[in-house]
């Protein structure tokens, strides 16, 4: 097993085929708008037939829907959600979030995410920038070995596959770079994170 998440950000009839070739290779799949918006819970309780499954759709409303939609999702089979940090301190720790700290692109974040770090107990884990290794290892040295990373950006936004786990993180999500060619998931090792903690 390797410590990527498969991004499945294609249609379901593709995403499934991709998950199915990485079956037993990727620590697991991530699934977002794109799916949703297609195939609704049915291609969340797909997706996870073939393995752990977080569903990202940066959850960002008022605590009441959030705990809905998290209801849905994981009575669908996900193991877990992405939710946006920014919506803390009314977003309440919950072990089946991850934390959005920091994205891979440009935003507001850049300003706040060491603070957002500061409010991340109690999560899953926090959600930082494979394209910005050095972010990654400052938070691993704040946060110590207690909460999960797993981090985007690989491929097209310019985090090469390693970097972000070479830096503390503890899974890499890749989407375009492995949907054009899942061989490339061996290019991944296929050993514990410096953590060592459960997949995702």
């Amino acid at each position: 097993m390797r410590p990527v998440i498969a991004a499945l950000d294609v249609g379901l009839k593709e995403a499934l085929r991709v998950a199915g070739s990485l079956r037993g290779e990727a620590a697991g799949f991530k699934v977002g708008w794109d799916l949703v918006l297609e195939s609704g819970l049915d291609a969340v309780r797909a997706v996870a037939r073939l393995g752990p499954t977080i569903v990202d759709l940066k959850l960002g409303d008022v605590p009441h829907i959030v705990s809905r939609v998290i209801e849905k999702l994981t009575s669908a089979g996900a193991c877990c959600v992405i939710a946006h940090g920014v919506i803390r301190p009314s977003l309440k720790p919950d072990e089946r979030i991850y934390l959005l700290v920091k994205m891979s692109a440009p935003s507001l974040y850049d300003r706040v995410w060491r603070d957002l770090l500061a409010e991340a107990s109690g999560f899953r884990g926090v959600v930082l920038p494979a394209n910005e290794p050095e972010v990654i290892a400052e938070a691993r040295s704040r946060l110590g070995c207690g909460l999960r990373i797993i981090s985007p950006g690989v491929g097209p936004q310019g985090g090469r596959p390693g970097d972000a786990l070479r830096a503390g993180a503890d899974f890499e999500i890749v989407g375009r770079y492995l949907l054009e060619d899942p061989r490339r998931v061996e290019e991944w090792p296929s050993a514990p994170s410096k953590c060592g903690l459960p997949g995702p």
